[in-house]
């Protein structure tokens, strides 16, 4: 038993290494996806606002 309790013990703490890792990848992932969607939803609001133009162009000013 004292032989295998070694390679047991790195085996959980590998385990949980790897679980931690996964899930913090997986909510890394969730996040960017909900941050991209919020950015394609602010475009659409601006764009549906603006027209369907080239809306990131400097606007030409009648001040100027």
């Amino acid at each position: 038993m004292a032989v295998l309790l070694p390679s047991v013990a790195i085996g959980i703490i590998f385990y949980f290494v790897m679980r931690w890792a996964f899930r913090a990848d997986s909510s890394e992932r969730k996040a960017h996806a909900a941050s991209d969607d919020d950015a394609r939803q602010w475009y659409e609001k601006i764009k549906s606002r603006e027209g369907s133009g080239e809306i990131f162009l400097p606007r030409e000013d009648s001040d100027s």
